[in-house]
C-alpha cells in the first residue's frame, strides 16, 4: 500500500510525519480548499469526554463567531466512519479528515486531539476576498500521525535579560509544534521564599508567575520541569560574564560555593552539609510550585574538580557520587525522576567517545555503575557531521548509557541536519525521548532552526524549514493578545539599539 509523506513548506510538515499507517496527500491549491468555520462540524471520535469540550473551548478562543461547531461520535457513527481505524498505535496517535461536509478527528486521548487541533488549525488561513477576517478555510486532507518518541522537550534558559513574555511565547510555541515538556532553568531568576538570596534583586520568575505558565502549560498540552544546577553552574551565570547570582551581593554564604565560585570553579561545595540541605529545600519549593511533576532536571554538567580544603579529603568520585545519589534519591521521594546531563559521566581520555562532548576523567566515570538506575541521562551532542564529513547517524555515548542500564534523552542544539539521525538513534537502541537544547539563542534564526528541526525530528519526519515558524509564532502572540512591538517576530528589536544610541 502507498504511504506518502506529507510534506508543505508552508505548514507545519514537523508535525505531520510518516509513521506505521498509511497515507494521503492534499496539494496546496485554492481549488482544494473547504470552510472551516462555523458552517463546519468537526465530529470528534474520543473516549476521553474531555476532549469535547477543550476542542470547543479552544476553538472559541481561536476562531471566536467563527469557530467550527464541535461533535461527538459515536463508535460507529457515520460521521466518524473509517476515522478511527486510520489512528495509528499510540496515546497520542491522531487521524483527521477535512471535506466540504464537514472534519473528523480521531484519537484515543485527549493529547491525540490537541495535536490533531494544532494541526488543522496551523493549516487554516483566513477567508480570501474580505476587509476583515470573516471565517476560515482549509485544505482538504486526510491525516494520520504519531510521535516518534514520547518525551519531547524544549530546554529554556531564564536569563535577568529575558522578558517574561519571551518564555511564555516559547512554552507556547512548543506546545504548537507538539513538544509535550518544557525545562525551565533559572539563571539567578527563581525567587525563591525559602532561600531570596539565591537570584539576583529583579528576579521575575515569581511562584505566581510560575503558577501561571505551569496552568498555561497543562491546558496546551506540555508539561513544565524545573531544573537546578546541583553541581557545576552554581554561578547561576555564564562564565564568561564572572557574575554570580548569589555571591556578588550576598558573600556570607561563601561556604556553600566552591572558593573559587567567582570565576572558574563554579561548583557548590559537596562536602558540606549544608549544600545538600539547601539544594533539596530548593528543589521541594521548585518542585511544588511546578505541580509536582513526574521530572526534575538536576543540571551537573561542566563541573571543575573540587579544591575547597575540606573537599580534597575525599576522593572527587566519592563527593560527587555521594552528591548526586542524595539528590536523585530525594527526587523520588517526591514522587519523580531525577535527570541529569551525561558529560561529567564520561573519561574525554577514553578513545570510544572522540569527537563527542565528553568532560569527566577516568575518577568521575568510574561512578556510573554506582548511580540510581532511575536516573534520566540526558546526553547533549551538538556535532553534526563524522571526521570524513558525512552527517552523523550513530551516537555510541547515547548507546553507551542506554546498554548501562539508564533512561537515556538525545540532546541537540542547533545542529539541526543531525536531529533527525539522532532521533532515529534513540527509537533504534530504545532510548528516552529527545530534548531541544535552545540556551543563550532563542531568537532569531536560531530560535527557528532549534525548534523546527527537533519538531520534525521529534514526530519522525526530516528537517525542512518553511514559512510555517513566522506563522505558529504569530498565532502564539495572537493567544496571547500580545499589544507590544517587543512580543511579536522572533526578534525583539529590528535594528540593535545600540545602532541609535549614539
Amino acid at each position: 500500500m502507498l504511504k506518502v509523506k506529507i510534506i508543505c513548506c508552508a505548514v507545519l510538515a514537523a508535525c505531520l510525519a510518516v509513521t506505521a499507517a498509511p497515507y494521503q496527500t492534499f496539494k496546496m491549491d485554492q481549488k482544494n480548499y473547504v470552510p472551516f468555520d462555523n458552517t463546519t462540524t468537526v465530529t470528534v471520535e474520543c473516549p476521553d469526554p474531555a476532549a469535547v469540550k477543550w476542542l470547543e473551548s479552544h476553538f472559541a478562543e481561536w476562531y471566536g463567531a467563527y469557530a467550527p461547531k464541535v461533535a461527538a461520535g459515536g463508535s460507529r457513527s457515520r460521521a466518524t466512519a473509517g476515522a478511527q481505524e486510520r489512528v495509528p498505535p499510540g496515546d497520542e496517535a491522531y487521524a483527521a479528515e477535512t471535506r466540504a461536509d464537514g472534519a473528523k478527528i480521531a484519537a484515543r486521548t485527549l493529547a491525540g486531539v490537541r495535536w490533531a487541533a494544532y494541526t488543522l488549525r496551523q493549516l487554516a488561513i483566513a477567508k480570501r476576498g474580505t476587509f476583515k477576517t470573516e471565517g476560515w478555510i482549509i485544505p482538504a486532507l486526510t491525516i494520520s500521525d504519531r510521535p516518534h518518541l514520547a518525551f519531547r522537550a524544549v530546554h529554556l534558559c531564564w536569563f535577568p535579560e529575558v522578558r517574561p513574555q519571551q518564555i511564555e511565547r516559547a512554552i507556547r510555541l512548543a506546545a504548537l509544534l507538539k513538544f509535550n515538556y518544557a525545562i525551565i532553568e533559572p539563571w539567578g531568576m527563581y525567587k525563591s521564599e525559602k532561600h531570596p538570596w539565591w537570584s539576583w534583586p529583579q528576579a521575575n520568575m515569581t511562584k505566581a508567575e510560575m503558577s501561571r505558565l505551569v496552568a498555561v502549560g497543562r491546558d496546551l498540552g506540555i508539561t513544565l520541569i524545573p531544573q537546578i544546577n546541583c553541581y557545576g553552574h552554581a554561578t547561576s551565570a555564564r562564565g564568561r560574564s564572572l557574575k554570580h547570582s548569589a555571591l556578588d551581593l550576598h558573600p556570607e554564604y561563601e561556604p556553600l560555593f566552591e572558593p573559587d565560585g567567582w570565576s572558574s570553579g563554579w561548583n557548590w561545595c559537596l562536602s558540606n552539609p549544608e549544600t545538600q540541605r539547601v539544594l533539596r529545600e530548593l528543589i521541594a519549593e521548585m518542585h511544588e510550585n511546578f505541580g509536582n511533576p513526574p521530572y526534575f532536571h538536576i543540571g551537573c554538567d561542566e563541573a571543575d574538580r573540587q579544591t575547597c580544603p575540606d573537599c580534597v579529603k575525599t576522593p572527587n568520585s566519592e563527593l560527587v557520587l555521594r552528591h548526586i545519589t542524595g539528590l536523585a534519591e530525594f527526587v523520588r521521594s517526591r514522587g519523580a525522576r531525577a535527570m541529569m546531563w551525561h558529560d561529567m559521566l564520561l573519561d574525554k581520555k577514553d578513545p570510544r567517545w572522540k569527537g563527542f562532548t565528553v568532560c569527566g576523567d577516568a575518577e568521575a566515570a568510574s561512578i556510573l555503575d554506582r548511580l540510581p538506575k532511575d536516573i534520566v541521562i540526558c546526553d547533549w551532542q551538538y556535532g553534526d557531521h563524522t571526521a570524513k564529513g558525512g552527517v552523523r547517524c550513530t551516537w555510541p555515548t547515547m548507546t553507551y548509557f542506554k546498554e548501562q542500564g539508564f533512561a537515556v534523552a538525545g540532546c541537540p542544539w542547533m545542529n539541526d541536519t543531525s536531529m533527525k539521525p539522532m532521533a532515529d538513534h534513540i527509537v533504534k537502541i530504545g532510548g528516552f525521548g529527545f530534548i531541544a537544547t535552545t540556551w543563550h539563542h532563542l531568537y532569531g534564526k536560531d530560535w527557528q532552526k532549534m525548534y523546527m528541526g527537533a519538531g520534525y525530528a521529534a514526530w519522525g519526519s526530516p528537517v525542512s524549514h518553511g514559512v510555517s515558524f513566522q506563522r505558529s509564532l504569530r498565532l502564539v502572540g495572537h493567544d496571547m493578545k500580545v499589544t507590544d512591538y517587543l512580543d511579536t517576530g522572533h526578534l525583539n528589536n529590528q535594528i540593535p539599539p545600540a545602532w541609535w544610541s549614539n
